[in-house]
C-alpha cells in the first residue's frame, strides 16, 4: 500500500466517522509510513502533521511498564517486589504488602478500587512535584479489593511513585531518560511541563456538528495518562523498540486470560492480546476528552499500526479503518463487532441478577423477560443479551456499547460486572 494509497484510506475513515483530524502510522520490517487527513483544532484550521502531538491517554499506561521493566533488566528493581517496598506511602497498607509489581501490571493487585480514586481529576488538580505522591497515599486506606482483574487508573499511578522512588526524581524526567530519550522519542513530552506546541484539540460530534472539547489534565495522574502527548512518527519508534529488544517480549505474556467484548482477549503486563484470525496482535488504546489512540503490535511480522485521532468517534474510526487495514497488509482479521440482540443467548438471565458494588458506588441488576436491567445513581439501562456473557446497552456508543460479566462460578454465577474494563464485584455470593 502507498503512502497515496494510505492517505486515501485514513481520509475516507476518518470522514466516515466525523473526526476532524487523524495521523496513520504504518511499520513494516523497520520502514515506517506515515499519512495524516484534516486539522489538529477546527478552531485554527491547523493542519495534522506527523509531528502533531495528541494526547497519548493510557498508552502512557504502556510506556510506564515499558520503564519499569526497563528498571528490572538493570536490576534496580523486581517485578517480584511487594508494592510497598518501593512506595514509603504504603508501607502500612494491607495490600501493597500482598500485591507485587507484577501484580499492578497485571491489574491484579487487590487494590482498594472506587470512583473517587479512579475518577478523581476535578478534586486533584495541584500541579507540584508530591501530587502523585498524595494520589497514591490515599489507596493505603480502605481494604483491599477482591481477587479479580480489573483495569485501574490509580493502580498505574502507584506504578509511576515506583518509577520516582527507584531513580530518585519526578517521574516524568525518569521517563524522558529512560523512554523518550533512548527511543528517540522527539515530540513526546508532559504538558503539565508547558508544552503545547502543534498539539491536536479534543473534539466531541453531536447532534449541531463537532465541537472542541477542554483537554484532561491532572498531574496526579499522569501516569495513568491524564498528562503525555506524543506523535505517531514518536509511537512508531516506541513501537520498533518493542520489537527490537528482547528484554521487553515478557511485557506480552499473558497474566489474565480476561475476555471483555469489544476490547481485549487477555490482558499481558501493560499491553492487551488480540486473538484475531492470522494473529494474535498486541497492543493498548489511549482514550481522554475528545481524543482516541490506538496501537497495535504484530511480532510475528515485524509490524506495527498506530492511528491517532483527535475526536471522541474515534475508536469507532479504529474499527472500520483497522477491518479494512489489517487484512490488505498483513492477513489478520479483526473480527466485526456485533451489535444486534440475540435473544436467548446468555441462557438463564437470573443468574446475572444480584447487586455489584465498590463503596462509593453500585449497580443492582435484575432479570427481566429478553434482558436485564441494570440501575445506578444515574437511572436504568435496559441491556440485551448478544452471547452468554456480553449484553448490549447502547449501539450507539462508539466506545462501550456493552457490559460485560465474567469470573463466573461453578454454578454459572459471574462474580464480577465489567462496566468498560472497571470490574465492580458482586456482593451476594
Amino acid at each position: 500500500m502507498t503512502e497515496g494509497e494510505l492517505a486515501a484510506l485514513l481520509a475516507q475513515h476518518a470522514a466516515r466517522h466525523s473526526v476532524p483530524g487523524a495521523a496513520l502510522g504504518i511499520l513494516r520490517e523497520g520502514v515506517a509510513t506515515t499519512a495524516c487527513y484534516g486539522v489538529a483544532d477546527i478552531t485554527t484550521g491547523e493542519p495534522v502533521t506527523a509531528g502533531t502531538r495528541f494526547s497519548a491517554g493510557s498508552l502512557t499506561k504502556t510506556m510506564v511498564a515499558t520503564v519499569i521493566a526497563s528498571l528490572a533488566e538493570a536490576g534496580r528493581l523486581s517485578l517480584d517486589d511487594p508494592v510497598a517496598a518501593h512506595v514509603p506511602e504504603l508501607r502500612a497498607g494491607d495490600w501493597a504488602g500482598r500485591a507485587t509489581l507484577r501484580d499492578l501490571l497485571a491489574n491484579r493487585s487487590g487494590l482498594p478500587l472506587r470512583v473517587d480514586l479512579e475518577f478523581g481529576f476535578e478534586r486533584r488538580q495541584d500541579q507540584d512535584d508530591g501530587a502523585l505522591s498524595r494520589l497514591v497515599a490515599e489507596t493505603a486506606t480502605g481494604g483491599p479489593a477482591d481477587d479479580f482483574w480489573s483495569y485501574t487508573n490509580v493502580g498505574w499511578c502507584v506504578l509511576g511513585r515506583v518509577v520516582e522512588t527507584v531513580t530518585g526524581g519526578a517521574w516524568e524526567d525518569a521517563m524522558q531518560r529512560q523512554l523518550f530519550d533512548r527511543a528517540g522519542m522527539g515530540e513526546a513530552a508532559f504538558v503539565t511541563r508547558g508544552v503545547a506546541q502543534r498539539r491536536a484539540m479534543g473534539h466531541e460530534a453531536g447532534a449541531d456538528g463537532v465541537v472542541p472539547v477542554e483537554p484532561l489534565v491532572t498531574r496526579a495522574y499522569g501516569p495513568a495518562g491524564t498528562s503525555a502527548v506524543t506523535s505517531v512518527t514518536d509511537l512508531l519508534r516506541f513501537a520498533a523498540w518493542h520489537l527490537q529488544d528482547p528484554s521487553l517480549a515478557r511485557l506480552r505474556d499473558a497474566h489474565a486470560e480476561v475476555s471483555i467484548y469489544g476490547w481485549l482477549d487477555a490482558w499481558c503486563l501493560g499491553w492487551a492480546r488480540f486473538d484475531w484470525e492470522g494473529g494474535p496482535v498486541w497492543g493498548w488504546d489511549g482514550l481522554i476528552n475528545g481524543e482516541r489512540s490506538v496501537l497495535r503490535l504484530v511480532p510475528g511480522q515485524q509490524a506495527a499500526v498506530v492511528l491517532m485521532t483527535n475526536c471522541g468517534t474515534g475508536r469507532a474510526m479504529y474499527r472500520s479503518l483497522f477491518t479494512e487495514l489489517m487484512a490488505a497488509l498483513f492477513r489478520i482479521g479483526v473480527p466485526p463487532l456485533r451489535l444486534e440482540a440475540a435473544a436467548g443467548a446468555a441462557g438463564d438471565l437470573s443468574r446475572f441478577a444480584g447487586r455489584y458494588a465498590w463503596p462509593d458506588r453500585q449497580v443492582d441488576v435484575t432479570a427481566t423477560a429478553n434482558g436485564l436491567l441494570l440501575a445506578d445513581e444515574d437511572g436504568q439501562t435496559e441491556a440485551l443479551p448478544l452471547d452468554e456473557r456480553t449484553f448490549l446497552t447502547d449501539p450507539a456508543d462508539p466506545d462501550s456499547p456493552t457490559v460485560t460479566f465474567g469470573a463466573f462460578d461453578a454454578v454459572g454465577r459471574p462474580r464480577v460486572l465489567y462496566d468498560v474494563l472497571w470490574g465492580l464485584p458482586r456482593l451476594d455470593r
